[in-house]
């Protein structure tokens, strides 16, 4: 049996001057025959620590005369001269940690003088945008809520802006935080108006709805078709500014927009109710106007949304079924 075959219980009754290696013979060695190998030797013995010691006390080569042939190399000054011939005579250690400080000398006053970093500006183009789908927003009448964080234009005209990268707002500027705070200021400055003016209860030169309502959509410049909805949903409003005369309008508007869905599920029971309780009471107040003419259908804006198709309902808990308010 070859020694390399044996087991481990063989090996262990083996004689401890015996070695199970068979040592290579020439024929079948790799190595050319010129070549022995030598029997394996033990660690030498590791040098004491005062001979260390003494070796690191060798005396440094003087490094004089090639640190002034590198100064006229690179044209140094003087100053930069004298310091780089001290630099020479330097221990190893004691150049790292010189050169060391010298990088991080470096490191801050490049931090001084750059720049600090260029907030994110809305582009012209973006804000034209935001302009124009906020008054498309604004004058859509199935909008469910204007001051919901969820489902209000604010919310929507965000998701608009996200769907059209091509804007100004690339996809990537999604995960930058200023960039986004911007966009969100922006949005939210544009669709902000001023609140209702206290005991203002009457409209300028007490226009009929439908005159009301051409008004409204030639101030926000975008072309909107006036239809029944549209004028029912601006005479709500006309009629909650004449009874909240506060900060919190259109909080007020959310709330009650939400409870006549509570009360009324049915589309067809809230354009009933807006035309009994809101629009009549409107024409007898101001101008009566045949709302016949109108056409019934949803209101189609001008220039193409990219976003959401339908829009979420409102409620107190958000959660109402769809409908016309």
């Amino acid at each position: 049996m070859s020694a390399t075959n044996l087991s481990f219980d063989d090996m262990m009754h083996l004689p401890l001057d015996s070695s199970p290696l068979k040592a290579p013979s020439v024929i079948d060695s790799p190595l050319p025959r010129t070549v022995s190998i030598s029997p394996l030797r033990e660690s030498p013995t590791p040098l004491p620590t005062s001979t260390l010691v003494a070796r690191c006390k060798r005396p440094v080569e003087d490094m004089t005369q090639y640190a002034g042939d590198v100064a006229r190399v690179h044209k140094l000054v003087k100053v930069d001269h004298d310091e780089l011939t001290s630099f020479s005579n330097l221990w190893c250690a004691e150049q790292a940690i010189t050169m060391m400080g010298h990088i991080l000398a470096l490191k801050h006053q490049q931090s001084l003088i750059q720049p600090a970093e260029v907030a994110w500006v809305v582009p012209k183009r973006l804000h034209t945008k935001i302009d124009e789908h906020a008054a498309v927003l604004i004058a859509d009448a199935s909008i469910p809520a204007y001051r919901n964080d969820k489902i209000g234009p604010g919310k929507l005209l965000m998701d608009i802006v996200l769907a059209n990268p091509g804007w100004g707002f690339s996809a990537h500027m999604k995960l930058e935080k200023d960039a986004m705070d911007t966009l969100s200021s922006e949005i939210s400055r544009v669709l902000t108006g001023s609140p209702p003016l206290a005991g203002q209860t009457s409209r300028p030169g007490s226009l009929d709805i439908v005159e009301l309502s051409n008004l409204i959509i030639s101030k926000l410049k975008v072309r909107v078709k006036v239809d029944l909805r549209l004028c029912g949903r601006v005479a709500i409003l006309h009629k909650l500014i004449t009874e909240t005369t506060d900060a919190k309008y259109w909080g007020a508007v959310d709330t009650k927009l939400a409870d006549v869905r509570a009360t009324h599920p049915d589309p067809a029971k809230q354009s009933k109710w807006i035309k009994v309780r809101i629009l009549d009471l409107d024409l007898v107040q101001y101008r009566h106007v045949d709302l016949k003419d109108l056409a019934s259908g949803p209101v189609v804006p001008a220039v193409p949304v990219a976003g959401p198709s339908t829009l979420p309902t409102a409620s107190h808990d958000d959660d109402d079924d769809d409908n016309n308010m």
